[in-house]
This record gives structure tokens, C-alpha cells and sequence, in this order.
């Protein structure tokens, strides 16, 4: 069969994972704290798959393209920098937009309703914060997917058992992916039915991306081409686990109870790396 035709199939796949990642915390009906323990278990997730899979796979790919490791760490916080400005940008602009700033200080007018006032000053001041979230992390995640398409598609064309092995990968990468994107939109005011077209528009990134690299490069050697987008896909990566999930995850549960979530995450990852060793 044909390496499109296998693609575009398993794309198919992937859209029907990561739809179904995406309603599962809209349907569960969970409060705010239970929002943020699935939240904690999908960063632990998400480390182990940066850390057991993407980032060694990059690497791998890296070498055996000619590319010295010190240029593909480079390539990495290429990726990490890149995000890390849009997610100011998208903050700062935000902030503007919506006057956030003057959220801190209203409570101190009235001594007689400071309580409720706080409370409430408190509580849109995470609507806004889990808001910008929730926009960095698709922003970050989106140029992820597109790396993740190019890397899918030259597996395809690499070999058909590669292919489908990696496809079996990204099926729970993009669970994960989802997962997350629709736990923290569910946290701040974009709403539901907004919330499922973003994340519909997201899981088209990837297939979108993977095709334009078949029209592309069809025709062409993939070996050694994958390091560089697999490495800058892992810098993207970790700013949006670093800078937006971890920090997420300890916000409103207990600590040792969001490390616990966060461990089971990434033990979920090393145990699937270790019964599928190469499936990214």
C-alpha cells in the first residue's frame, strides 16, 4: 500500500483518538479540583513522553542524520524560546486587553465585604489566568502537532512498519495531547462548544501538516531528516510542561497529592515505552 494512502488512514485514526480525548473531561462533569488532578496526571504524562520517547527519538534521528548533538540542543531551545515569546505576547496582550491588573486591588476599597469581594476577585482572576493557559498551551501544542505530522509522514515513507508502529504512538500521544488542551479549556471561560471547535481545529493540524510533507518531499530520502523538527517539537514541548502544566497542576489540589498524579503519569509513559520501545 501506497505510504499517503496508509497515512491519511491512520490519520483517520488519530483525529477519532483525539476527539474522544477531548469530550471525556467536557462530558465527566468534574468540578474545578478534580479538572486539576487530571491535569496533573496528563503532565506526568506528557514528561515521560518528552522524556522516554520524543527526546531520545530526536536525538537518535540527529545523529544518524550528521547533525552534532550541541546543534540539535540548540534546535531544542530554538523550539522552547520560540514558544516561550508568543506565550508573553499572548499574556501581555491579554492583560491589556482585559484590564486583569486591576483585579488585585479591588478588594481593598470596602473592609465591610473584603471576604466576598477576594472570593470573587479570586476566582476571576483564575478564569483569566487558566484563560491565557489554556491559549498558550494550544499555541505551543499546535506547532507540535505540525512538527508531529512532518515526523509521521517520513516515517510513513521510511517504511511501512515503522510507520504503523509510530502512528500507534501518536494515537497516545494525541490522547494526551487532548486530554490536556480540553482539561485546562474547561477550566476557563471559553466555553464547551467553543472549547470542541479549537480542539477540532486542533487534531486537523497534524494530518494537514503530514500531507503537505508528502506533496513536499514525496519523492525524497527521509533518513536523517527527522532530528531537527523531532528536537524542535521536544522544545516546544517542554516550555509548555515546564512553564504551563506543572504549575497548573499544583494550583488548587494538594501537593502530594499532585505529585502523586504527576508520578502515575509518567510511570504510564515509562511502561509503554518499555513495551514499545520504538513506536514514536
Amino acid at each position: 500500500m501506497e505510504p499517503i494512502v496508509l497515512f491519511l488512514l491512520f490519520s483517520g485514526l488519530l483525529i477519532i483518538v483525539s476527539m474522544v480525548a477531548a469530550y471525556i473531561p467536557i462530558v465527566s462533569s468534574l468540578k474545578d479540583g478534580g479538572t486539576h488532578m487530571m491535569i496533573a496526571v496528563s503532565t506526568g504524562i506528557f514528561i515521560g513522553l518528552l522524556m522516554f520517547m520524543l527526546l531520545p527519538e530526536g536525538i537518535e534521528e540527529a545523529e544518524e542524520g550528521g547533525i552534532d548533538v550541541h546543534y540539535g540542543m540548540m534546535v531544542l531551545v530554538a523550539g522552547f524560546l520560540v514558544i516561550m515569546v508568543i506565550d508573553q505576547f499572548m499574556k501581555q496582550r491579554h492583560l491589556k486587553m482585559c484590564g486583569c491588573d486591576a483585579v488585585e486591588h479591588r478588594h481593598d476599597h470596602d473592609d465591610h465585604d473584603h471576604d466576598h469581594e477576594h472570593h470573587h476577585d479570586e476566582k476571576e482572576s483564575d478564569t483569566h489566568g487558566h484563560r491565557i493557559v489554556s491559549m498558550s498551551s494550544f499555541v505551543g501544542l499546535s506547532i507540535h502537532a505540525a512538527c508531529d505530522g512532518l515526523a509521521l509522514a517520513a516515517m510513513f515513507m521510511a517504511g511501512e512498519e515503522i510507520g504503523i508502529l509510530a502512528a500507534i504512538g501518536f494515537c497516545i500521544h494525541k490522547f494526551a495531547e487532548l486530554f490536556t488542551l480540553s482539561s485546562t479549556m474547561l477550566l476557563s471561560d471559553i466555553g464547551k462548544k467553543r472549547s470542541l471547535t479549537y480542539l477540532g481545529l486542533f487534531s486537523l493540524i497534524t494530518p494537514i501538516a503530514g500531507i503537505i510533507f508528502f506533496l513536499l518531499f514525496g519523492q525524497m530520502e527521509v533518513e536523517g531528516m527527522l532530528g531537527v523538527p523531532l528536537l524542535f517539537a521536544s522544545g516546544t514541548l517542554l516550555y509548555v510542561v515546564a512553564c504551563n502544566m506543572i504549575p497548573e497542576s499544583f494550583h488548587r489540589t494538594h501537593g502530594w497529592k499532585s505529585t502523586a498524579l504527576v508520578l502515575v503519569g509518567v510511570a504510564l509513559m515509562f511502561a509503554f515505552a518499555l513495551l514499545f520501545p520504538h513506536a514514536h
